[in-house]
C-alpha cells in the first residue's frame, strides 16, 4: 500500500516529486516508470514535525511487473544520518573443528613451524654417516646463526627451545 510521501534528489540536486511510495528503512517502491534515478542520487522524505530525512539510494531495481502488481522501481536505500555501529576490535571467535588430523597447526604468529623444522635438521644430522665431531660442528652452525641479535629478534619466543635442540 503506497500511502507514504518522498521526494527524490537527482542530477546533483534536482528535486521531483512527490511520489506516493510504499517506505521502510531499507528500501522505497515507486510506481511512476518515467523517473529516472541512479545510485547516489538522494530519497527526502518529509516527517509530520516539518523536517526532512535523508537517504542515499544504494541500488536502483526496476520491475516490469506482474500480473497484478504494475511495472515499478525498487530502491535500496541508507539514511544519511544514521551512526555507523563501532567495529568490535579483537573480538574475533574462530570455531575450528579437527578430526582424523596429525601435523596441523592452528594460531596467529605461532612459532611451531620452525620448532619443528629445526628438529628435523637435527634427526637428520644424527642420521647421517658423518663422525659424532662432524655432527657437533653441523650443530653448532646453526646454533650460531641463532644466537645473532637479528635472528633472535625475529624469532622471538621460540629461541631458548630452537637453542636448546643444538646443545
Amino acid at each position: 500500500m503506497a500511502k507514504d510521501e518522498i521526494y527524490l534528489e537527482v542530477n546533483a540536486g534536482e528535486r521531483i516529486g512527490p511520489f506516493k511510495t510504499a517506505f521502510t528503512n531499507k528500501s522505497v517502491t515507486i510506481y511512476d516508470t518515467s523517473i529516472s534515478v541512479t545510485e547516489g542520487d538522494k530519497v527526502i522524505r518529509p516527517l509530520p514535525n516539518s523536517k526532512e530525512e535523508f537517504y542515499t539510494i544504494t541500488e536502483t531495481h526496476y520491475s516490469s511487473g506482474l500480473l497484478t502488481t504494475p511495472a515499478h522501481y525498487t530502491l535500496k536505500i541508507s539514511k544519511d544520518s544514521a551512526i555507523a555501529p563501532i567495529p568490535q576490535v579483537g573480538s574475533t571467535t574462530n570455531h575450528i573443528n579437527i578430526s582424523n588430523s596429525q601435523g596441523f597447526q592452528v594460531g596467529n604468529y605461532n612459532t611451531q613451524n620452525l620448532e619443528l623444522a629445526l628438529n628435523q635438521l637435527v634427526e637428520h644430522i644424527n642420521n647421517t654417516e658423518a663422525s659424532r665431531e662432524e655432527k657437533e660442528e653441523a650443530k653448532g652452525r646453526p646454533a650460531s646463526f641463532l644466537s645473532h641479535p637479528l635472528v633472535s629478534t625475529v624469532v622471538g619466543a621460540s629461541l631458548p627451545v630452537a637453542l636448546g635442540l643444538f646443545s
